[in-house]
């Protein structure tokens, strides 16, 4: 597991459970498909697009880029606020 890092949510999550979201500061695409439980899963379901937040990422499988949600704390959306 690594570090948890702030990523941008680019793409909502879809009916597969996909959400794309976009490294800090590195511009790095990270297709996260599999989630810790099912807490993490909702907590990214009800980020939309723009949402900043602090994800703790592993490896989902051997296919390329596709990510494993090993703990998910929002930063902030659009409109929304800050939660500690």
């Amino acid at each position: 597991m690594s570090e948890p890092n702030s990523y941008t949510v680019i793409s909502e999550q879809n009916d597969h459970d996909c959400t794309t979201v976009r490294a800090h500061p590195r511009n790095e695409t990270f297709h996260v498909v599999e989630y810790a439980d099912e807490d993490a899963r909702d907590r990214v379901a009800d980020l939309p697009v723009g949402s900043v937040v602090k994800m703790e990422l592993s490896r989902a499988g051997r296919r390329s880029n596709v990510w494993r949600a090993e703990s998910v704390r929002t930063a902030h959306t659009d409109g929304g606020t800050a939660e500690e």
